[in-house]
């Protein structure tokens, strides 16, 4: 597979210049005769307030897929702290910026040139310098509100994924993407106590002698009872190779022991498989840095052991909400021999990118089945959008959610993350499915019960649909909306996918005829 540049983990860092940003003197009377600046001390530390603050406006005004100019994000980041107090007020008056506390102006300051991040970071600052001796409110806050108030405000006008995640919020973030030291456990509270919900087979909690259903009673010879279950995960988590020790209680006999636990590398399972009657049923849950690799060793597997028995794989995406987009693209190249993937198009020259297939299909040519749904999105809908336009799958269920954007996520210097819509996906067959989504080859959307395939099949041609649906313009939001009531998104997850598709791989003149999309057919009720 092509190699991608790597847009989720960029290293942008804006250089902190403590730049005077222009301050104008003002005649504007002064609340208590107190002085304009205040020193904040050690609560907001200019240095870091004005290092995230630039770091964060040169990310969102470089990478927006939308032209964004720092100006626009520092005004109304401004704006945004009226969040934190509603007496606050900013107005943008002939290239000056009046700040309001009230029903009174307490200072002008002289906007710096619309590009410069890191004189607007330090507006801000100055900013909460000239508030701070009149808002209460202010005054009581930390850094992180500070944050968070001004960076919901400049990305409010982007669009609804581009975000802010604050330090605690984005290590999550990051964990779910590239894993993080535990023991692989998950655990259950029940009146302050907290019990073995899971255990994986291969985590090292299970080889140390934890059992689902014990109950955890100290970590490190610290009590658990009573804490908070984010508090008790923390207590579990640190650097690989260290180890911890757990006390438990055996439920059904009543015994505590003390375990020895070696943490190691902890990345969430997205891949569950079962085999039946000839056919390979993969529940994908999100995308992550495992997804594909577990997902190749699944199928190899069930080749190597059923050989001509292995009849065919279901992609069950439903419900899947995306995850990291090299690994999408990976999963969809298992199963392409050769040619285009996805490819990506945005305003920043990185976000230019065509991805191609290696030349080994690691299913041989096998039927591949998609089942997707209203909530199947982004990195989802690119398996499905490139599998189905190679004809090499047929997709089952409704139109997907229609988020065919890309996000790059820029680490900031609190360890918070900014996270920034940054280009488009376009399908191999050249269209955009943001606001469309996938349209599945066999429509059950509205569908209820189990139904039954075959006779209850009602078929159309399909190729004008198609070429609509693959030629409708982005910005003819009426026409795709028109486009996508052919088969509604539907958020309900059928049995009625699965027997459908278990038919569709097990019956090989069907599979044919769905799979070059000539036909669309819609489950009669």
């Amino acid at each position: 597979m092509k190699q991608m540049n790597n847009a989720f983990c960029s290293s942008i860092m804006a250089v902190l210049l403590l730049s005077a940003c222009g301050t104008a003197p003002s005649n504007d009377a002064h609340l208590s005769g107190q002085s304009t600046f205040v020193d904040m001390g050690e609560k907001l530390p200019r240095d870091e307030i004005s290092s995230v603050l630039a770091s964060g406006f040169y990310s969102i005004s470089e990478r927006a897929l939308t032209p964004v100019d720092v100006r626009s994000l520092g005004l109304e980041g401004l704006r945004g702290l009226a969040t934190i107090d509603p007496a606050i007020g900013i107005q943008e008056v002939n290239g000056t910026v009046e700040i309001w506390y009230g029903d009174q102006r307490v200072s002008t300051l002289v906007e710096p040139m619309a590009h410069d991040s890191e004189s607007w970071s330090d507006v801000v600052y100055d900013t909460l310098s000239v508030l701070w001796s009149h808002s209460s409110d202010l005054a009581q806050t930390n850094a992180e509100r500070i944050y968070e108030a001004v960076f919901d405000a400049a990305l409010a006008n982007l669009d609804i994924f581009s975000r802010y995640a604050g330090k605690r919020e984005a290590e999550e973030h990051r964990d779910n993407r590239e894993g993080h030291g535990g023991v692989n456990l998950t655990l259950d509270k029940i009146d302050q106590r907290f019990f073995i919900k899971q255990v994986d087979r291969e985590s090292p909690a299970y080889e140390a002698g934890v059992r689902k259903g014990d109950m955890l009673i100290s970590v490190d010879g610290q009590a658990v009872v009573g804490k908070s279950l984010h508090d008790v995960d923390t207590m579990l988590r640190g650097k690989i190779q260290t180890e911890l020790v757990l006390e438990i209680e055996r439920i059904s006999t009543g015994v505590s022991q003390k375990l020895f636990v070696w943490r190691e590398l902890v990345i969430p399972q997205t891949v569950w498989t079962t085999f039946e009657d000839g056919v390979l049923d993969v529940r994908i849950t999100s995308f992550n840095e495992r997804t594909a690799r577990r997902l190749s060793q699944q199928v190899q597997d069930i080749a190597l052991m059923h050989g001509n028995r292995f009849k065919g794989v279901i992609l069950d995406l439903r419900g899947n909400p995306g995850g990291l987009l090299r690994k999408a693209v990976q999963v969809a190249d298992l199963f392409l021999a050769g040619g285009r993937i996805i490819s990506t198009k945005g305003r920043h020259p990185d976000s230019l990118e065509v991805y191609e297939a290696d030349p080994v299909d690691v299913a041989q040519g096998r039927p591949i089945v998609i089942l997707m749904d209203g909530k199947s999105a982004s990195a989802s809908e690119i398996v499905a959008a490139s599998l189905q336009d190679r004809k090499r799958a047929v997709v089952v269920g409704s139109s997907s959610y229609g988020k065919g954007t890309v996000q790059s996520v820029q680490r900031l210097p609190n360890n918070g993350e900014i996270t920034v819509t940054w280009s488009r996906l376009i399908a191999p067959s050249g269209y955009a499915f943001h606001g469309l989504g996938v349209r599945p080859s066999v429509c059950t959307s509205g569908v209820e019960g189990q139904g039954r395939f075959g006779a209850a099949l009602w078929e159309d041609d399909g190729r004008a649909l198609m070429k609509n649906w693959r030629s409708v313009a982005i910005e003819d939001r009426t026409g795709r909306k028109k486009l996508r009531l052919t088969c509604p998104p539907d958020r309900q997850e059928k049995g009625i996918d699965m027997v459908v598709a278990r038919n569709i791989i097990l019956d090989p003149d069907i599979y044919r005829r769905f799979k070059g999309f000539t036909t669309i057919a819609t489950i009669a009720q």
